[in-house]
């Protein structure tokens, strides 16, 4: 996904992606996906900081593993994990690809209700909001004594961070209301800053992505 396609380009292409990790079935499929998708992370110089990410991805990918292996067997555990490491491949790439404005702009292009799209794209801008809030705030605690590890007795101790994140979360819900209100969030007819066009190589793209989807269901389920 090239940062000069068009936002609603990018969208039809991440829910093409999204689409045939889903529709597959077969545990050596599922590992050819994984492979093009790490060829693809290369090729967009992506690898780095996916690899950081690794350490959010791991854990999840073997909880599901060891979960689906024992209420299933193995071939079934291994068809899930592979799903689930490719499906967070992929909406890597798609948040790593797209802004929060052009996920915002897109959805509204292609006839989403505004809010429903600011929900969405200020959802996206707060997560790593919070996420640096978090470091601080345990940084912070950590630095005063207070022990944060994830262990059992630490329990009690992550009080000491839930409440400052809630109370600075208030604070930052009040002053995107304030900001939105003086900004006239309710007005009708509002414009894009940008211009966005779908040029025809887009609409032959898009036609090759959807062909493909249809035929990977139809051949996943000969």
């Amino acid at each position: 996904m090239a940062p000069s396609l068009d936002p609603r380009t990018k969208l039809f292409l991440g829910a093409a992606a999204i689409t045939v990790v889903l529709s597959t079935h077969r545990p050596m499929v599922h590992g050819v996906e994984a492979g093009l998708l790490l060829l693809g992370l290369w090729g967009m110089g992506m690898m780095a900081p996916w690899v950081r990410g690794l350490r959010l991805m791991a854990p999840m990918v073997v909880l599901v593993f060891a979960i689906s292996l024992i209420s299933f067997d193995f071939q079934t555990a291994l068809v899930l994990s592979l799903r689930l490491f490719n499906l967070l491949t992929v909406s890597f790439v798609f948040f790593r690809a797209m802004t929060p404005e052009e996920v915002g702009n897109g959805l509204r292009k292609m006839g989403m209700p505004y809010g429903f799209s600011f929900i969405l794209s200020t959802a996206m801008r707060y997560v790593p909001l919070i996420g640096r809030r978090i470091r601080l705030v345990m940084e912070a605690q950590t630095s005063r004594g207070i022990d944060l590890r994830p262990r059992i007795r630490n329990a009690a101790n992550f009080m000491a961070l839930l409440m400052p994140l809630l109370v600075q979360s208030f604070l930052l819900a009040e002053e995107l209301a304030m900001a939105m209100e003086a900004r006239g969030f309710g007005l009708k007819g509002r414009s894009f800053r940008k211009i966005y066009r779908i040029r025809p190589g887009e609409y032959v793209l898009m036609l090759v992505s959807l062909v493909f989807v249809i035929l990977f269901f139809l051949w996943e389920r000969a």
